[in-house]
């Protein structure tokens, strides 16, 4: 009686290709992950920075605050409460203050709440400036359109504790959405307020 063997070669060869195309849609699997994650932070990033660097304009936002008579509410990631009574005084009346041009720190009054500097002395911020506890408010010039047009990186920021606001001052024609697109680094614990005026570089 004759009877059927199996073909070990046959199978052998089949198992073999088996693996193979196993091996293949597992590297196929694992690259469309890899896209598919890396594709979905660079969407996510994109999403957060349009949704929240809002740059508002400093006269509009305290003129509302006043005629509703309570806190505003300026847009950031924490939608944060902010303070009217406390922002207007910090940029109309005298403060403890650090002015810091072309490489120069003048410190007046005890525990300084004020900052005032340039864009364009923005990366030696952090190594200069030494009494950073008490800063609420850092007032940044825009001097020309150069400074206008380059990053404004406020990760020179990142080591002042109670710092609040940053409040740009351009001696240029300038807009909100100008400034927004300028921001590196945002950072969603702070207020960002703009004001142009080109006869007045601190206040």
């Amino acid at each position: 009686m004759k009877t059927n063997s199996p073909n070990v070669l046959f199978n052998r060869q089949t198992n073999l290709s088996f693996d193979k195309t196993s091996q293949v849609m597992k590297q196929k699997l694992l690259l469309i992950l890899i896209l598919v994650a890396f594709y979905s932070s660079v969407f996510a990033q994109a999403s957060r920075s349009n949704g929240t660097v809002v740059v508002r304009e400093m006269n509009s936002f305290l003129s509302s605050a006043v005629n509703s008579g309570a806190p505003a509410r300026i847009a950031s990631n924490n939608n944060s409460t902010i303070n009217a009574q406390r922002l207007n005084a910090l940029v109309t009346q005298v403060q403890s203050s650090i002015y810091f041009y072309n490489g120069e720190v003048k410190t007046y009054g005890d525990a300084p709440t004020n900052l005032f500097t340039d864009a364009s002395s923005l990366n030696q911020v952090n190594n200069s400036i030494t009494a950073k506890q008490h800063i609420e408010i850092v007032t940044i010039a825009i001097n020309n359109a150069s400074e206008l047009n380059s990053i404004i990186d406020l990760a020179a920021f990142s080591n002042f504790p109670n710092l609040k606001y940053i409040y740009f001052i351009s001696n240029i024609a300038t807009t909100s959405e100008n400034i927004s697109s300028h921001i590196g680094h945002y950072d969603s614990r702070l207020n960002l307020l703009y004001k142009i005026d080109k006869g007045d570089k601190n206040q």
